[in-house]
């Protein structure tokens, strides 16, 4: 008897209905997805130390610098911690999904849903932070050039001085560039999420079996 040939697209059913393996997509998906959650906190806890103890930070490098003005403080360690939490989120609906739990379709779901207002939000909150960024990025880079001269760094070999209008067009570049990267996970798991043979699937993983 031939065994028949699971097919290439992970949605497919496969051609003996339904007496082969279950559909692929569930590992596929939430396997993908339980990366990006632990990268994406791995990420955000770096950030956070990178807020709260720049001083600190700074201080190991035997750099005196000035501090983030209050307001990039709070809305950076605002956004980092509440990104943490869906990351947890999203690490535990992308493990139930693999698990073929139909909570963890709905877990991975409000994770996209949530992810994708936080875009807006942190694009909202970069705009309206601009200006004290950019300030502190000019004299950031003054205070480490000057730190560097004082140990015996070569002109040539420092970091190259950026003025307030260099550094506000960096930062909206960036804004654009990091929206856009943040934003395709979460659409293309709203988009794998909302597919009616994906929803047919969750439906069957909560009946029992025979």
């Amino acid at each position: 008897m031939t065994q028949a040939t699971p097919p290439t697209d992970p949605f497919a059913p496969y051609p003996d209905e339904g007496s082969g393996p279950p559909s692929s997509w569930p590992l596929i998906y939430g396997g993908i997805s339980l990366v990006v959650a632990v990268f994406g906190m791995c990420m955000q806890a770096f950030a956070v130390a990178g807020i709260f103890a720049n001083s600190a930070m700074m201080g190991l490098a035997d750099m005196e610098t000035t501090p983030p003005p209050a307001i990039i403080v709070w809305t950076g360690g605002a956004q980092s911690i509440v990104l943490c939490l869906l990351g947890i989120m999203l690490a535990v609906g992308a493990t139930l999904l693999i698990l073929r739990k139909p909570l963890g379709a709905r877990l991975v779901l409000g994770w996209a849903v949530a992810r994708l207002v936080m875009v807006v939000v942190g694009i909202i909150l970069a705009v309206v932070t601009i200006k004290p960024q950019s300030e502190w990025a000019v004299t950031l880079t003054s205070e480490i050039r000057d730190s560097l001269r004082s140990k015996g760094m070569k002109e040539e070999q420092l970091p190259p001085l950026i003025d307030e209008e260099r550094a506000q067009s960096d930062a909206m570049r960036n804004i654009a560039i990091f929206s856009a990267a943040f934003s395709v996970w979460p659409f293309a798991m709203a988009w794998v999420l909302t597919r009616p043979r994906t929803r047919a699937d969750v439906a069957a993983w909560s009946q029992p079996t025979v």
